[in-house]
């Protein structure tokens, strides 16, 4: 959890700590850490290939992670519909990240216009959005990351159940995924199904 800025007025400190309630706990440990990011990033120290092991892209890492919080959801491990809310309101905030971080770079939308819309579609607090706006202009093309990755793993899991049929194991679906690194969800995509 990121710090509260203690130079800001009482007000927007309190704003800066409704972004993390206790629901979140939860959807913050497993995207960061298991099945997350922290395993996602054990497979691939693991992979030979040296170059593999230094490259990663952003897509496949962030998409696995925010794919991992769909899968808990699936699975059942939720046990407060809170949880689950807060899911998608995380991943509606994932969504706008998409449309804000091709609006600031091609010039149709404003820092300000960008923040209203974090604070109006995605529930952000406004302290919060202003702090995810700035972060979205030193990084472009890395927030949309999330979702697009999640939507391709998502996209790929479905075409390898229908190429495996009967024979289709979630758990080695995943061994498998990962085994490759974290190169782009493309080139998992041609190895697990044209192979």
């Amino acid at each position: 959890m990121t710090p509260v800025n203690e130079k800001l007025p009482l007000k927007q400190q309190e704003e800066q700590l409704q972004g993390h309630d206790t629901y979140g706990i939860v959807l913050t440990a497993l995207h960061e850490a298991y099945p997350g990011h922290h395993l996602q990033l054990v497979y691939s120290n693991r992979v030979k290939s040296k170059v593999r092991r230094q490259y990663g892209t952003s897509l496949f890492a962030e998409g696995w992670a925010l794919y991992c919080e769909e899968l808990m959801y699936e699975q059942g491990f939720y046990t407060k519909p809170e949880t689950r809310l807060l899911q998608l309101k995380d991943q509606l905030w994932r969504a706008c990240r998409v449309v804000i971080d091709v609006s600031i770079h091609t010039h149709k939308m404003s820092f300000n216009q960008a923040v209203d819309k974090l604070v109006k579609v995605a529930k952000l607090e406004k302290t919060n959005a202003i702090a995810e706006v700035k972060r979205y202009t030193y990084t472009p093309t890395q927030p949309m990351t999330y979702i697009m990755g999640k939507i391709e793993i998502l996209k790929l899991r479905s075409d390898y159940r229908k190429l495996k049929g009967k024979a289709f194991n979630l758990k080695k679906f995943h061994n498998q995924l990962l085994s490759y690194g974290t190169i782009p969800v493309q080139m998992v995509r041609e190895q697990m199904l044209e192979s």
